[in-house]
């Protein structure tokens, strides 16, 4: 039969052929339906696709409606569409068809939004009429905010066409949300750079002082991560064996430090209501603690206004350790810390578990009895804080939260009252400095 060369026109849709190795018409007919009632309500708006053949080239839904609902079929010859419309349609059916890898779907998705602007004109708010994001959603059976996604998503794969090799969509999101925080990260590491800048002398502040006048003096929301390590309260300078064999004795550091519970108590409130003033609204806290008093830690900082975990972060240590008494205890292999959010907080690296297995520092290697790894304290630090944040440690110790600071580019500030421990970080900060050769 021939056709006239007309730009449209219906015939009895059991007349174009559908091709064995193109199958077109779906088998989820209850989107069919819709598309039917869609058809009896507006009629036909875009016309089937064939050659002139009558072999179907895009229209394998719109085919569908009008065979279900046994209706004239509008059709269109290939030859005589603008090239621009053919490339939308063709578009449309491969959406319909969803034949596609996650990357060229989006890729489909973020093609035909700007096609369909630029023949009807772009939504501007506020205006009637041009082509909006929920009509996108409407031709390819999406949500609005589906379709922002996935433009979102279609942007990050135009500048990075590795994302293509994603087999899905999902895994494409994580990808591009890894890359986010990597280009936020490494715009802090260049903002970190430009405040060093001749500016040597003041990458970080350390004093030897009273904790609780330190706190007072520091500034209204000025830090971003309280990381520190106050006593226990367990009486660990009685009970611990130190050199020689000497219960109570000077530890292998070569001094002690008094470790009271009403100490620790006293500690523990002035640490949770000074940090909940000084701490910005976006600040995490990671206080390290024994289980006997985690709770009423816990609670305290709770009462002072932030945000807890109710289960503890846990240090696992890969040894034994302390145990007067091994005949009938085990021995100890694990610390705990106690991790606390300010109301606008967010974790930088998420999904992390709630522990961590990193050898404890070597006996022999230890300044300070209590003294934590450096490579803990760096990846906390990795988890919650950019760098060119502040860090702030009232109970530093051997300073091991100072140089896990400043190795992750921030700016910290500590204290201790302890001469020694104050000495020792001193010691520790000049062989930083040497080590990254700082003059």
């Amino acid at each position: 039969m021939e056709y006239p060369s007309l730009t449209m026109i219906e015939v009895d849709p059991g007349t174009i052929v559908i091709k064995d190795e193109l199958p077109r018409v779906r088998t989820d007919l209850g989107e069919i339906e819709k598309l039917l009632a869609s058809f009896e309500r507006y009629g036909q708006l875009q016309p089937i696709v064939v050659n002139r053949n009558m072999e179907l080239i895009a229209g394998g839904r719109r085919l569908a409606a009008c065979l279900l609902g046994n209706r004239k079929a509008l059709i269109a010859f290939n030859d005589t569409l603008d090239p621009l419309i053919m490339r939308e349609m063709e578009l449309e059916e491969n959406l319909q068809r969803k034949a596609l890898t996650p990357a060229e779907e989006l890729m489909a998705i973020d093609e035909i939004h700007k096609l369909k602007q630029s023949l009807h004109g772009e939504s501007v708010s506020g205006r009637d009429g041009g082509w909006t994001m929920e009509k996108t959603a409407e031709i390819v059976g999406r949500s609005k905010q589906s379709i922002s996604d996935d433009l979102k998503l279609a942007e990050a794969i135009k500048q990075f066409p590795s994302l293509k090799e994603c087999s899905t969509k999902s895994e494409i999101r994580k990808a591009v949300k890894g890359m986010d925080k990597l280009v936020k990260r490494m715009e802090a590491v260049s903002q970190y750079e430009k405040k060093i800048e001749g500016r040597t002398n003041k990458l970080f502040s350390v004093e030897c002082c009273d904790a609780y006048e330190h706190m007072k003096r520091q500034t209204t929301n000025s830090v971003d991560l309280l990381l520190t390590d106050p006593i226990y309260g367990i009486n660990i300078d009685k009970i611990a064996m130190g050199i020689g064999g000497e219960t109570g004795g000077l530890s292998t550091a070569g001094y002690k430090y008094e470790d009271t519970p009403e100490e620790a108590i006293r500690q523990y409130k002035a640490l949770a209501s000074e940090s909940a003033r000084f701490c910005k609204t976006t600040a995490h806290a990671i206080v390290f603690t024994s289980p006997t008093n985690f709770c009423f830690l816990r609670d305290a900082f709770r009462t002072a206004g932030w945000l807890c975990s109710d289960r503890p972060f846990i240090w696992i240590k890969n040894e034994s350790g302390q145990n007067n008494n091994p005949d009938y205890w085990f021995s100890a292999a694990y610390e705990i810390a106690l991790f606390a959010r300010r109301p606008d907080s967010r974790l930088v690296e998420e999904g992390k578990p709630d522990w961590m297995q990193v050898p404890p520092v070597l006996p022999s290697e230890r300044m300070h009895q209590a003294q934590k790894p450096v490579p803990l304290l760096k990846e906390l630090i990795a988890r919650t804080t950019l760098p060119g944040s502040i860090l702030y440690d009232p109970f530093m110790g051997s300073g091991s939260s100072i140089i896990a600071g400043l190795d992750m580019k921030m700016f910290p500030i500590g204290c201790d009252i302890a001469e020694e421990s104050y000495a020792t970080t001193l010691h520790r900060l000049s062989e930083w400095e040497k080590a990254n050769c700082i003059a």
